[in-house]
This record gives C-alpha cells, sequence and structure tokens, in this order.
C-alpha cells in the first residue's frame, strides 16, 4: 500500500476522532475536579500510554491547525479512575509544534470511541 492510499485511509479515521473529541469537548464546561488517587505510570512506553498520548497530540495539533506537530514521546504520567474510564495527566515531548513539551490532560474508556483532551499546554 503506498504512503498515499494510507494516508487517504487515516484521515477520515482522524476527522471521526477529532470531530467526536470537539462535539464532547464543546458539550462539556469544565474538567472534572481532582482527586488524590493517581498513580504514576510505571512504563511511559506501554502502548497505551503511547496511545494516549497520540490522541493527545493529533487532537491538540489538528485543533490548532499545528498539522506538522508529532508525538516524540511520553516523558511521565499519572494515572486514576474517573467516571467508568481513566484520567491520564501526561508530559508529552512533540516536534513540529510552538513549543516541544506539553503537559496533556485526557479522559477515556480504554477500547470504546469515548475521549476527550481537556487540556493541553505548554510545560514552563
Amino acid at each position: 500500500m503506498s504512503a498515499i492510499a494510507s494516508a487517504d485511509l487515516l484521515a477520515p479515521l482522524l476527522l471521526a476522532t477529532f470531530l467526536a473529541a470537539t462535539a464532547d469537548a464543546q458539550n462539556s464546561t469544565a474538567p472534572p475536579p481532582p482527586a488524590s488517587n493517581w498513580t504514576a505510570v510505571a512504563d511511559v512506553n506501554d502502548p497505551t500510554i503511547q496511545q494516549v498520548a497520540q490522541f493527545a497530540v493529533r487532537i491538540y495539533a489538528l485543533s490548532t491547525k499545528q498539522l506538522r506537530m508529532q508525538l516524540l514521546g511520553v516523558v511521565s504520567g499519572e494515572t486514576q479512575p474517573y467516571d467508568g474510564g481513566y484520567n491520564y495527566r501526561l508530559v508529552v515531548r512533540v516536534s513540529g509544534g510552538k513549543n516541544t513539551q506539553y503537559d496533556a490532560f485526557v479522559w477515556g474508556i480504554l477500547g470504546t470511541m469515548s475521549w476527550k483532551l481537556w487540556s493541553f499546554t505548554p510545560t514552563l
């Protein structure tokens, strides 16, 4: 399969994910309140953590039109059970953006399309 054909197949999936996340974000007023039972991520290279980080970077890149932004890696993270899913606080490194490191706050239910990017802010 050529790179163009791959991109043609990936674009609708990214658009659907972006639209779902944007609709969820527009229907919510504020992120959930923080709780105290956060657990440090033991392995930032775990495929689940990498997927959550990739979701955060892609949604942020699409919503801010920084389309060259790409995930370089996850520096650190924490997870917390919340509302039938998990909150993820991740520090991610990126290329192609206005900054190189961001704090991402994501909520989601593994194995579903229920995901929200609550915030994506440059680290100081």
